[in-house]
C-alpha cells in the first residue's frame, strides 16, 4: 500500500464489524466445517498459502480414510442383509432342513441350559450378541473406549480453539476501535489547529498583536498530535491484517478438527449401535458376564458332543444355501425359526447401514469441497500451481 492510499484509509471512516464470537461446543451440537475466506487470505505469503492448502490436504485425507472404513462396513452389513434375502427364498426342500437343523441346535442348547442354575448371569440375547463378537474382543473393547477418549481429546482441542477464536475476533474489533480512536483526534486536531490559528490572525490583525510564535507552536503541536496519531493507525492497521491473518488459521485448524469431531462422534454412535449398548464400561461389564457365562455352558458342552454335531450339520445347511456368513447364522438360528425376528434383525441391519452411508456421504462432500478449492487454487493462482501440486502430490 503506498503513502496516499495509507492516508486515504487513514480518513476514511469506517464502522467496527460486529463479529460472532461463538460458544463453546456442547453435546447435542453437530459441529459444520466453516467456509474459510479465501479472500482473506494473503495468497502471495507463501507460508500461509502453504498451510492453507496442506489444512485442505489434511481434510481430505481425513475424509478418504473415513471412507475407507465406512464403505468396508457397509459392504459387510449389505452381504449380512443379503443372507437374510438368500434364506428366505431358500427352496421347500431345502428350508425344510435348515429349519429342521435350526430347530435342533435351538432345542439342544435348552437342553443343555436345564443341567444347572448357575447360568442366567446375562440373557441369551445378549450372550448371543457377545458370542458373535468374541473372536474380536477385547480388541472391540480398547478401540471403543479409545474412540471415547479420543472423542473427549478432540472436544477439548475444540474448545481451546473456539477459545483462541473468540480472543483473535476480540483484538481484531479492538485495533479497529483504535483505528478509528486514531481518526477522529486527527480530524479534532486539525479543526483545533485551524481554530487556533484563526483566533491569532484576528488578534494580529485587529490588535496588532505579534501572534507568529504562537501560530508556530500551535502548527508544531499539531504537527506532533498527527504524526502520532498517523502512527499509531498505521500500526493499528497492521497488527489488524497479522490478527485477521491468525483468525484464519484458527478457523482453518478448527475446521480439520470438527470433521474429526463429527467422525468420531458417528464411529462411536455407530458401535454403541452396533453392539447394543451406552458406552465401552457397558459393554465391559457385559463382556465379563459372558465371559462367565461361557465358561459353565463350556462344561455342560463338554457332556454332551450332540450339539457340537447339530451346528455342524446346520452350518452345512447354510453352506448350501451359499448364505456369506453361515459361522455367524449359527448365533441367528431363532431368525430362522421366527419370522419376526427375521424382520427385526433386517430392520436393524438397514438401520446401520444407513448410518453408515451418512458418514460417507458427510465425509465425501466435505473431501469433495476441499478438492474442488484446490483445483480453484490451481486455476487461480497459475504461478504458484506448481508448488501447490507438489504439496498435494506428499499426501497421495
Amino acid at each position: 500500500m503506498g503513502f496516499f492510499e495509507k492516508i486515504r484509509g487513514f480518513f476514511r471512516k469506517e464502522e467496527p464489524e460486529t463479529e460472532y464470537y461463538g460458544e463453546f461446543l456442547e453435546d447435542e451440537d453437530i459441529p459444520e466445517v466453516k467456509d474459510l475466506k479465501r479472500s482473506e487470505i494473503d495468497m502471495s505469503d507463501r507460508t500461509l498459502r502453504e498451510r492453507y492448502v496442506r489444512n485442505l490436504c489434511d481434510q481430505m485425507a481425513e475424509c478418504t480414510n473415513e471412507i475407507e472404513d465406512a464403505s468396508k462396513e457397509y459392504r459387510y452389513v449389505t452381504d449380512y442383509l443379503k443372507d437374510c434375502e438368500l434364506i428366505d427364498s431358500i427352496p421347500e426342500e431345502g428350508e425344510s432342513r435348515l429349519i429342521s437343523a435350526a430347530e435342533n441346535v435351538i432345542h439342544l442348547l435348552k437342553e443343555n441350559e436345564s443341567h444347572t442354575g448357575r447360568l442366567g448371569k446375562i440373557s441369551e440375547a445378549k450372550y448371543e450378541e457377545m458370542q458373535a463378537i468374541a473372536p474380536d474382543m477385547p480388541k472391540v473393547l480398547d478401540n471403543m473406549r479409545e474412540h471415547e477418549e479420543y472423542k473427549e481429546l478432540v472436544r477439548d482441542d475444540l474448545r481451546r480453539l473456539e477459545g483462541e477464536k473468540v480472543t483473535r475476533q476480540f483484538a481484531l474489533r479492538e485495533e479497529r476501535v483504535r483505528q478509528i480512536s486514531c481518526r477522529n483526534i486527527a480530524m479534532i486536531t486539525i479543526f483545533a489547529m485551524t481554530f487556533l490559528i484563526l483566533i491569532l490572525l484576528i488578534l494580529q490583525y485587529m490588535f496588532d498583536m505579534n501572534v507568529l510564535p504562537g501560530i508556530i507552536a500551535a502548527a508544531a503541536l499539531g504537527a506532533i498530535a498527527l504524526t502520532v496519531s498517523f502512527s499509531t493507525f498505521i500500526t493499528a492497521r497492521s497488527v489488524e491484517r497479522r490478527t485477521r491473518n491468525q483468525l484464519n488459521q484458527v478457523i482453518a485448524k478448527q475446521n480439520t478438527v470438527k470433521i474429526r469431531f463429527v467422525n468420531t462422534e458417528n464411529l462411536i454412535e455407530y458401535e454403541y449401535a452396533k453392539y447394543h449398548v451406552h458406552s465401552s464400561d457397558e459393554l465391559a461389564h457385559y463382556w465379563r458376564l459372558y465371559q462367565e457365562e461361557k465358561k459353565e455352558r463350556d462344561l455342560i458342552r463338554r457332556m454332551s458332543s450332540d450339539l457340537s454335531a447339530a451346528e455342524e450339520r446346520y452350518r452345512k445347511e447354510l453352506i448350501n444355501a451359499n448364505v456369506n456368513y453361515p459361522t455367524l447364522w449359527i448365533h441367528q438360528a431363532e431368525a430362522v425359526l421366527d419370522r419376526r425376528e427375521m424382520v427385526e434383525l433386517r430392520h436393524e441391519l438397514v438401520a446401520r447401514r444407513q448410518g453408515l452411508r451418512k458418514r460417507i456421504d458427510y465425509n465425501t462432500e466435505n473431501r469433495d469441497a476441499a478438492k474442488r478449492e484446490v483445483e480453484a487454487l490451481v486455476a487461480k493462482y497459475p504461478n504458484y500451481a506448481h508448488e501447490i501440486l507438489d504439496i498435494v502430490s506428499t499426501y497421495e
